[in-house]
């Protein structure tokens, strides 16, 4: 149990129809072994039954919202706040008892704003949502999404805002979440501290639970928005992250398939049968079993298309959040 003298710690959680999992979400919260904490849900507009579920919950503090996305829900969740320390989840996401005691141990240096941690599958999350899980992590070198376990307490550039805490003070500092944007605007935000000289740190200790989707449609299109926010953060402020090269490295890599094509047929044909063995292998091996080893097949090659067919969207279409 930790000492009682921790720093109170204010809990923000967005939740937009989510009726199927926010009391899972909830009653992990109130389960916390953190003695210092308060608990706020913004309820962003739900239609689905989630806002009268909170308006029965005890001991936790429901606001109910106009939708608006999760980057506003938050910033006003966080003028609600008591807490110097601000603790992010998701409506989807269960939290392990733990989870805020253990990112609360990484505030050892005042140069650290940030402390994120791990995510599992629930244990009864779907079949195909356990595998979205084991693939995000498996290709997590490339986005940043989702980190191998290693080290705890090591240095990262960016944490999700599904299992994050952060210290207040430095969000207000450059003005909270983009509102104007979602999925990303956790990228945004810890772009935007970084370049003030504040650092981040990742545990695998502190955990959540989260649902991920259950069908390929539906993966379909969150890698689709993923790809459009990250053109809009290309767009905004260049290239600063190892994805945002990903579309460049596979352009040249078209053309010079297609030059290659031209000249020798035979060898082209090779290369691109090679790669594609190579991509296979790592996939079969990041997933241990045939089976399962299709299975991400299937989620890369999803991957591939949706995330980059969103991209280009952001990237040469001005306009609004995508509805």
């Amino acid at each position: 149990m930790p000492p009682p003298d921790l720093p109170f710690v204010s809990i923000i959680v967005p939740a937009y129809n989510c009726r199927s999992t926010i009391e899972k979400c909830v009653e992990s919260l109130k389960a916390l072994d953190y003695p210092n904490y308060e608990v706020l849900i913004m309820d962003d507009g739900s239609t689905d039954g989630t806002g009268k579920y909170l308006d029965t919950v005890e001991d936790i503090r429901v606001m109910h919202l106009e939708n608006g996305g999760p980057g506003r829900a938050r910033n006003i969740g966080l003028e609600h706040a008591r807490g110097d320390y601000v603790a992010f989840t998701d409506a989807d996401c269960v939290v392990d008892s733990s989870w805020l005691c253990t990112l609360m141990q990484g505030f050892k240096k005042d140069d650290v704003v940030g402390v994120g941690g791990d995510q599992q599958s629930p244990a009864d999350e779907t079949l195909f949502g356990k595998r979205v899980n084991g693939f995000l992590k498996a290709i997590g070198f490339v986005a940043a999404y989702m980190k191998r376990d290693g080290k705890s307490h090591r240095r990262v550039a960016h944490n999700p805002t599904c299992n994050v805490v952060y210290k207040k003070a430095a969000i207000r500092e450059v003005g909270g979440f983009n509102e104007a944007l979602w999925p990303g605007e956790d990228v945004e935000l810890d772009y935007c501290l970084s370049r003030k000289g504040y650092r981040f740190l990742y545990t695998p200790d502190a955990v959540v639970y989260h649902y991920r989707p259950r069908t390929l449609g539906a993966f379909s299109r969150m890698m689709f928005r993923y790809g459009w926010a990250q053109a809009y953060l290309v767009r905004k402020y260049g290239m600063f992250r190892l994805v945002h090269w990903e579309p460049l490295a596979l352009l040249v890599a078209f053309i010079g398939w297609i030059v290659l094509l031209a000249v020798n047929p035979i060898e082209a044909f090779g290369a691109l049968g090679l790669s594609l063995i190579i991509t296979l292998f790592y996939l079969f091996f990041a997933a241990r079993g045939p089976v399962r080893g299709l299975t991400y097949a299937v989620l890369f090659f999803t991957t591939l298309w949706s995330w980059n067919a969103g991209f280009l969207r952001g990237f040469f279409t001005k306009g609004k959040q995508l509805k």
